[in-house]
């Protein structure tokens, strides 16, 4: 079993020192936020992957920005023109760097007025993207499930399947585990955390309320062999240092207890 740690967990310092805290917990790959960190600890994404592996660890997939994802839906392709060349070059970039996998979202929060039409077709061409640099097209659980169903459903390209959020699952009425055991056979990457069942908080496994006893029984019937944290840490954390903060994630028993017995 091969664990991984998202490269941003909630502490303002530099990219190296975070993943060395990753690698100093534990962890034997690592997930990495794909855009340019700002000051006041500026950094190319470029130099993300060699600053990984010279510690020694993996990379398990990369995130896409939070840009224009409603326009997927909102505008034709033709309009989206410049947009699908930029997520195009994200899947172009995975195959430069040698990574697996790119996680992109569906849809933004406040999504309008908008067409099928106009998602199946940029999905569609961001999958044969994926097909031609053999690199997966993780599409993750966010609001209105419904679209990634409907993605999962008219898109069978090898390449092309689900990021499942655990966080993002549950705090939907509608979600709680279905599209787990629904699509599972399509998971491409992993986002596991906790929350109140209301609101997105991104807690440490066992800190809020999802029921992991239920969850990771699922995801052990996969046998995907790795499984991987998208956590953030809460004011009480940040009172800790971000070793302990790491060091808690990586040391989850329920985790070990299910997926390794």
């Amino acid at each position: 079993m091969r664990y991984s740690m998202f490269s941003w967990f909630g502490y303002f310092m530099p990219f190296a020192e975070r993943i060395q805290c990753i690698k100093d917990a534990g962890f034997e790959e690592v997930m990495i936020s794909w855009e340019d960190e700002c000051e006041p600890y500026a950094l190319k994404k470029e130099k993300f992957p060699d600053i990984v592996r010279n510690m020694g660890l993996g990379i398990t997939n990369i995130h896409a920005p939070f840009i224009g994802y409603n326009d997927i839906w909102e505008k034709t392709l033709k309009e989206n023109e410049a947009l699908l060349k930029t997520f195009v070059s994200f899947v172009s970039d995975c195959h430069r760097f040698d990574i697996p996998a790119v996680v992109v979202h569906t849809c933004d929060l406040d999504l309008g007025e908008h067409r099928w039409e106009n998602g199946l077709a940029f999905f569609s061409e961001l999958a044969e993207a994926g097909e031609k640099y053999g690199v997966d097209i993780a599409v993750e659980n966010v609001s209105r499930q419904y679209l990634l169903k409907g993605l999962l459903d008219h898109i069978k390209t090898p390449h092309f399947g689900m990021c499942y959020d655990s966080s993002h699952d549950f705090m939907l009425p509608c979600g709680r585990g279905r599209i787990l055991r629904a699509y599972g056979d399509r998971i491409k990457a992993l986002h596991i955390s906790d929350n109140d069942l209301h609101i997105d908080r991104h807690w440490i496994p066992g800190e809020g309320q999802i029921p992991f006893d239920e969850v990771l029984p699922e995801i052990a019937k996969l046998d995907l062999g790795y499984i991987s944290y998208e956590v953030l840490a809460n004011d009480a954390w940040k009172e800790k240092t971000p070793q302990e903060f790491c060091n808690r994630v990586r040391q989850w028993g329920l985790a070990k207890e299910i997926l390794e017995a």
